[in-house]
C-alpha cells in the first residue's frame, strides 16, 4: 500500500473521529442547555401555577359568598349552591313559601365569560321563553366587599 493511501486513510479516520467527538459534545451541550432552560422556566412555571390556584380559590370563595355581595338580585336564603356547571339554583319566593320562579344563576367576576357548557344550558333555558324559568349571570367587581 503506497504511503499516500495509508496517510489518506489515517487522515480520514482522524477526521471521522473528530466529527464524532464534536457531534457527541454538541449533543451533550444541547442537553445541558435545554436542562438549564427548563430549570430557569421552572420557577416561572411554579409561580404561574400558584397564581392560577389562588385565582381559582378566590373565584370559588366569591361564588359561595356572592349572595351577600351588594346589588345581588336575590335573597341569599332562596339561593341553593350547586357549584358546577351552574353556581346557584334560585327558588324565587321560597321564603314566603310561594315559589314563583326558578332561576339558574351563574356568578362571574368582572368581565368573565360563560363556559361552553354554561352557554349551552343558557340556550336551552332561553328556548323555553319563560319568565318562570330563567338563566341569569351575576357579574361583580373583584373589589366588591362582603356586606
Amino acid at each position: 500500500m503506497p504511503i499516500s493511501t495509508f496517510l489518506f486513510i489515517i487522515i480520514l479516520l482522524v477526521l471521522i473521529s473528530f466529527i464524532y467527538i464534536f457531534y457527541r459534545l454538541g449533543i451533550r451541550q444541547g442537553v445541558l442547555q435545554k436542562e438549564s432552560e427548563w430549570q430557569g422556566n421552572l420557577v416561572k412555571l411554579r409561580a404561574d401555577i400558584a397564581t392560577n390556584q389562588r385565582a381559582n380559590i378566590k373565584g370559588k370563595v366569591a361564588e359561595t359568598f356572592a349572595p351577600f355581595l351588594p346589588n345581588f338580585p336575590f335573597k341569599p336564603s332562596e339561593c341553593k349552591f350547586i357549584g358546577d356547571p351552574i353556581d346557584y339554583l334560585v327558588f324565587e319566593g321560597l321564603d314566603e313559601r310561594d315559589v314563583k320562579a326558578v332561576h339558574l344563576l351563574e356568578i362571574k367576576e368582572n368581565e368573565s365569560k360563560l363556559s361552553k357548557h354554561q352557554k349551552q344550558i343558557k340556550e336551552i333555558i332561553d328556548e323555553l321563553n319563560s319568565d318562570k324559568v330563567t338563566f341569569r349571570a351575576f357579574h361583580f367587581r373583584g373589589e366588591d366587599k362582603l356586606i
